[in-house]
């Protein structure tokens, strides 16, 4: 404290000479100054002795009229009369005369501070006082530091001794702890041992639980640290202590399994697994799997415990394994009661195979789900047993319904039997189920057999009720069956036509039905005659529709695409057959209108199959083989040739049948024949209506083209004779005239549709018109004469046309009106 007071103190000096040193160098600086302003050579302000008298003037009036006397004053008076006898001789006498009058203006100045004065000198006496107790003050805290750094010193000594023995304290207690670590789990054996043999019964506890972690550790502990001196000898007792709790938990789980086992299958409490209704069946499951619940709740703890520690250790793995084959071995009962309920259902239904496989595969879906849940009671993971045991069960479904397959030869049967297991057990919930894999495993396994039994009973259907039917009198009562309900028809009245409708037999109306959703779309080519009742149809276009309509539902696209190109090739060949038949009884216009409408009903009741027609059929080509054969005996001496022009080498590679792929479409193939039978009927009738006009114009053109001179002319021959030629016109004439009424008669009762028989219609008249305007063409180039074109009579083209349309007027205004009607 005193060496920062003796330092304030040295400061302050400090200041206060330097500040003195300024002042003086200012007076000093001053004198300078004053001393040039009169200085004899360059003075800085000079002034003459008038100036000089009139700035004292002004000084004296200055102090008379602004400063009173005082003792200051009379002290500076006193310094002034003490000047009064100084007189003014040089420079220098007035410097020190300017000098003491500065100081007596100083003097004057500082008048006012005396008295401050005299009390900082008190002060400074009393503040002098204070120094020295100051000192005294810092005097005694210095000692008071030395003993305060004494005593620091001794305690920084301390308490680096006492740091060290904790240091060392600590050092011994982790030694300790490390030691009784390392030591724990030799000494810990023992106690755990005894804490096992205590575990007779309730081992599924949380006590047990950690006994199994304390062996993990000990185990892990030792087997890392298999270098200590028992390490070895440890690791073999608590791998048997191990052994011994596996063995424990083992036979406490194979306890528990057997005895709820006992208490479902006792004899008194067994229990039916079809029963009788639905709320039998509810209660019966409630008790039954309840039972399981209650035993599952003993060892699911450790059962959970085991399944977690599973993918670490080998030993749990093989243990949950052997629980599970355990669970398993004693639920055996149920396939025997699952084989024996599916045998009462099959027994029950005997008679009625859809609802036979619909309640089979209910049954077994629903046990393949309560046996699921009964397992995930005892167990959290799904494990390969319970998808073998799963299977067993599905196996038994699959057991009891394929024999079942062979004796089911309906067609309708089979389509059912498809839509059950795609649609009812083949459902998105079935499907998304992970428990019901091998349900779904069998049930399409069943849906492949039963499909390859639907394949094979349409071939045969195919084979016997198509290709090998013989049609009997009625089916080929044509047109007298459509003559029958024609007068039917007339006599019904407009209102009951629905009843008539529902006379139809039921298949009819199945292909009804199913065709009803989609016939809107597509252009109808047939009418509302009694022809386009379903049951007017031929036999084998209607069982065909029916086959196919079911197919359509039941089976996969492609197969049904194979299967509809064939059934529609046998359709058409018997509609052939039985039109050939129709012509050889009736006449070749029954027997052409009768192919043409079926073949239009075939056509348009297809339409709405939203498949594919087309199919790729694979051949052998032969044709090729001959050649080389050939080449191979032209080539007979290079048989054996050692050279690329080996003869047997090119008979095998140039003789190889080829593989041909062939494209056919049925709806083109139906259409094919459709024309042909059209063009066959237009023909014909064409040839009906004109006679033998065509050939006597075939026989004239062959005359006519020969160019010898010998060749008697055309009108002068026998049949050329203008007599004979008109005959035939006449006749041609007369047939138009009564045999187009009957021809549209015959469409008009087959076909019912004013368009369809407008098209058949027009290429008739137009070919009826091309034979007479040939034979026109023949009769000018025959050169006949006019006496002779007049015998002959033969009517021009538009005459002819006016003939054709004057028989079928009523015909061609209809079909004009509709066209009308349609286009408006």
């Amino acid at each position: 404290m005193s060496r920062k007071c003796s330092n304030v103190m040295d400061s302050r000096s400090d200041e206060k000479s330097f500040s003195q040193n300024i002042e003086e160098l200012k007076e000093k600086a001053i004198q300078d100054n004053i001393t040039k302003w009169q200085a004899p050579t360059s003075p800085l302000a000079p002034l003459s002795e008038e100036e000089l008298d009139i700035v004292y003037q002004i000084s004296d009036l200055i102090k008379e009229e602004y400063y009173e006397t005082t003792k200051s004053e009379t002290l500076i008076e006193e310094l002034a009369n003490e000047d009064k006898d100084m007189f003014i001789y040089s420079n220098t006498d007035f410097i020190k005369k300017l000098v003491n009058v500065e100081n007596e203006i100083k003097l004057e100045a500082l008048k006012e501070l005396f008295p401050s004065c005299d009390k900082i000198e008190e002060l400074s006496s009393h503040f002098q006082g204070l120094l020295e107790d100051t000192e005294f003050a810092i005097k005694s805290l210095q000692e008071l530091e030395n003993q305060y750094n004494e005593v620091l010193l001794r305690t920084c000594s301390l308490h680096n001794v006492s740091e060290q023995l904790t240091k060392n304290q600590r050092i011994l207690i982790e030694n300790k702890k490390s030691l009784k670590e390392r030591l724990h789990y030799f000494t810990y054996f023992d106690k755990l041992s005894d804490d096992l043999n205590n575990f007779t019964e309730q081992i599924s506890t949380e006590q047990f639980i950690e006994n199994l972690n304390s062996i993990h550790s000990a185990l892990e502990y030792l087997h890392k640290h298999i270098n200590y001196k028992e390490s070895k000898i440890y690791i073999a007792k608590y791998e048997n202590l191990l052994s011994k709790s596996i063995i424990l938990i083992r036979s406490f789980v194979s306890n528990v399994i057997i005895s709820v086992t006992k208490e479902v299958t006792d004899p008194d409490n067994k229990i039916d697994l079809l029963a009788l209704n639905n709320s039998q069946s509810d209660s019966v499951i409630s008790l039954y799997y309840g039972k399981y619940q209650s035993a599952a709740m003993k060892i699911k703890t450790i059962l959970k415990y085991i399944e977690e520690k599973a993918e670490t250790y080998e030993s749990y793995s093989q243990l949950i394994t052997d629980c599970q084959q355990i669970y398993f071995s004693q639920r055996s009962f149920i396939l025997a009661a699952v084989a024996k309920a599916l045998n009462e259902l099959k027994i029950k239904h005997k008679k009625d195979h859809s609802m036979l496989f619909r309640s089979s595969g209910l049954f077994v879906m629903q046990m393949c789900q309560d046996e699921a849940a009964s397992f995930n009671l005892f167990f959290s993971k799904e494990s390969q047993q319970l998808r073998n045991y799963l299977a067993s069960i599905c196996q038994n479904l699959y057991d009891s319904l394929r024999p079942s397959l062979i004796g089911i030869n309906h067609l309708e049967i089979l389509t059912e039997l498809c839509n059950i297991l795609r649609n009812e057990h083949l459902s998105d919930y079935v499907l998304n189920n992970e428990y019901l894999d091998k349900f779904v495993e069998t049930i399409r396994q069943l849906l492949q057999d039963v499909e390859e039994r639907l394949i094979f009973r349409t071939n045969v259907f195919f084979q016997h009720d198509l290709s090998s039917y013989k049609p009997s009198p009625g089916d080929l009562a044509y047109p007298e069956k459509l003559e029958q309900m024609e007068n039917i028809a007339e006599e019904v009245s407009e209102g009951r036509t629905l009843s008539r409708m529902s006379s139809v037999s039921v298949e009819s109306q199945e292909v009804a039905t199913i065709n009803a959703a989609h016939l809107g779309q597509f252009r109808s080519y047939t009418g509302n005659s009694p022809a386009d009742l379903h049951g007017m149809w031929y036999p084998t276009v209607k069982r065909t529709l029916v086959c196919l309509s079911r197919l359509y539902f039941s089976l996969d696209r492609e197969t049904f695409q194979g299967l509809a190109q064939e059934a529609l090739v046998v359709c058409v060949k018997t509609i052939d057959d039985a039109g050939t038949q129709i012509a050889a009884r009736k006449g070749t216009i029954d027997g052409k209108l009768f192919q043409i409408k079926h073949l239009l009903i075939l056509r348009e009741q297809i339409a709405p199959f939203q498949a594919d027609f087309t199919i790729k059929e694979v051949a052998l080509d032969f044709s090729n083989i001959k050649t080389a054969a050939v080449g191979l005996i032209q080539k007979r001496n290079r048989l054996f040739s050692f050279s690329s022009n080996n003869a047997l080498l090119e008979f095998l590679l140039e003789g190889t049948p080829k593989v041909k792929e062939y494209l056919v479409d049925s709806r083109k193939e139906i259409d094919k024949h459709l024309k042909a039978s059209c063009e066959a009927f237009i023909s014909f009738c064409v040839q009906l209506l004109v006679g033998n006009l065509t050939n006597w114009i075939q026989k004239a053109d062959q005359i006519l083209s020969k160019t010898t001179e010998n060749v008697v002319p055309l009108r002068e021959q026998e049949f050329g004779k203008p007599q004979a030629l008109a005959g035939l016109i006449n006749t041609s004439q007369r047939n138009i005239k009564t045999k187009i009424p009957d021809i549209q008669r015959s469409m008009q009762l087959y076909l019912a549709n004013k368009e369809t028989e407008f098209i058949l219609l027009k290429p008739i008249k137009n070919n009826l018109i091309n034979v007479f305007i040939q034979l026109h063409q023949t009769l000018t180039k025959a050169k006949y004469t006019q006496e002779d074109l007049l015998v002959i009579a033969c009517p021009s083209p538009e005459q002819v046309n006016v003939l054709v349309c004057s028989v079928s007027l009523t015909l061609e205004q209809d079909s004009h009106f509709s066209t009308e009607d349609k286009s408006n």
